[in-house]
């Protein structure tokens, strides 16, 4: 297949994975997840798979168990079966047996000892460190056009990856008249919790604020972030400490802030700003979706 093909193929099913993602809750159809990617439902199975590794069944139950094993530990009021019916699962006993396939234990003691497992507590205790924001506003944010390009499997500290997701990105909104330095915000969603998924299903997008109504085209999707109530903490961190970054908001910010995490995905931002540059740090915006606790 050539490039084109593939790059179209890509965006068709990064479109149905992010509507899968934005109504996790709902039972869906082939059809109608075929449909959202303009594909006959006859051969989307094998699309799907051929493109994520995953069948869409796997992919589905995947999202919606590590988005309640989230949900479990940030949502601490929320009841168990309450979760369970939020991620889309017909029912408790499922959702109990699926959880412990999943992580090993039961979704209570998951809850209990704040997901560090003897399976997953190396991945989160190595996000603990002594770090503090500059600031953490909470404001109220705009929704928020984008452009992306997506990859999937491990990219924590790689900046090479980066370097180059970034450069496609910005060469095609460049020859669009769609990229303006000072103006055009970039922007990283990371769609999975590396503490919860493994390094090789996590998703990230690579965003540039565009005009509402850009149309995409081969590699390059499109969104929209919600508008709504954000925490937006203030880092100069170096380029191996944006693990440390998150954990930092979530860890030590949110348990007093009188919030809780709210709906939809949170993101980064790198301002065009010179702070930081003299000690070679990376200046970067979290932006948490929040809402009372």
């Amino acid at each position: 297949m050539n490039r084109y093909l593939q790059e179209e193929y890509n965006a068709r099913v990064h479109r149905v994975q992010d509507y899968i993602e934005e109504n996790i809750a709902r039972e869906f159809t082939l059809e109608e997840l075929a449909g959202v990617a303009n594909f006959s439902k006859y051969h989307f199975h094998r699309i799907f798979h051929s493109v994520t590794g995953e069948t869409l069944f796997q992919f589905i139950q995947r999202l919606r168990i590590e988005k309640a094993a989230v949900l479990l530990l940030n949502h601490p009021k929320k009841s168990i079966t309450e979760i369970a019916m939020d991620c889309g699962f017909s029912g408790s006993a499922v959702f109990a047996r699926v959880f412990k396939e999943n992580f090993g234990v039961p979704a209570g003691t998951w809850r209990r000892l704040e997901g560090r497992t003897d399976q997953m507590g190396e991945r989160v205790e190595r996000q603990r460190t002594a770090m503090s924001p500059v600031s953490v506003e909470v404001v109220e944010a705009e929704e928020l056009p984008v452009i992306y390009i997506r990859y999937s499997g491990p990219f924590q500290g790689d900046t090479e990856l980066f370097s180059g997701l970034y450069s496609r990105l910005f060469a095609w909104a460049g020859a669009r008249k769609l990229y303006t330095p000072g103006e055009s915000r970039v922007l990283c969603v990371v769609h999975d919790n590396p503490a919860v998924t493994d390094d090789d299903r996590l998703r990230v997008s690579c965003c540039l604020t565009v005009p509402a109504g850009t149309v995409p085209e081969g590699e390059i999707g499109s969104m929209t972030l919600a508008a709504g109530t954000y925490a937006r903490a203030e880092f100069n961190i170096r380029e191996d400490e944006y693990g440390w970054a998150w954990a930092a908001l979530f860890q030590d910010w949110l348990p007093e802030s009188g919030y809780q995490p709210g709906d939809g995905p949170a993101f980064e931002e790198y301002p065009d700003t010179e702070s930081g540059a003299h000690s070679g740090l990376h200046h970067v915006l979290i932006w948490l979706p929040v809402k009372p606790l």
